[in-house]
């Protein structure tokens, strides 16, 4: 079974948190751990869930090896074509229907679950860069 993992934009304070974990009472808020807590996070802030947006990650990385995550700004390029969109949602969080976690994003420009041939890149996240949804 695959970690569930999320990243937290903190609305109060308009900042974005490398990780974040749900509490019975509270989302625990947690920065870059650099690597020291096997990319746990180091906790700095409990918050409530009213004041988060949860994002889950989507177990994939970019060609820069980074995570992407719900939220985010993608370059897609396929051959010479290139897309560029907001990943809105992961919709089969547990695979049991097996679509690609970017299935939604994919499918708005026409492209298959299995093409072979994907790059992705991470521009920024809808929160932090908004000014790249213009393009969009």
């Amino acid at each position: 079974m695959r970690e569930i993992k999320f990243k937290v934009w903190h609305r109060k304070e308009n900042k974005m948190y490398y990780r974040g974990y749900q509490k019975i009472s509270h989302v625990l808020l947690c920065r870059d751990d650099e690597g020291k807590a096997e990319g746990k996070g180091f906790p700095v802030l409990r918050a409530s869930y009213a004041d988060c947006d949860l994002l889950e990650s989507t177990g994939v990385e970019d060609k820069n090896h980074k995570e992407i995550f719900e939220g985010d700004i993608l370059r897609i390029k396929i051959g010479t074509k290139t897309f560029q969109g907001v990943l809105e949602g992961i919709p089969d969080m547990f695979r049991s229907r097996r679509l690609h976690p970017l299935h939604e994003l994919l499918e708005q420009f026409g492209i298959a679950d299995d093409e072979q041939n994907l790059e992705f890149e991470i521009l920024g996240n809808r929160y932090e860069n908004s000014e790249l949804l213009l393009n969009h």
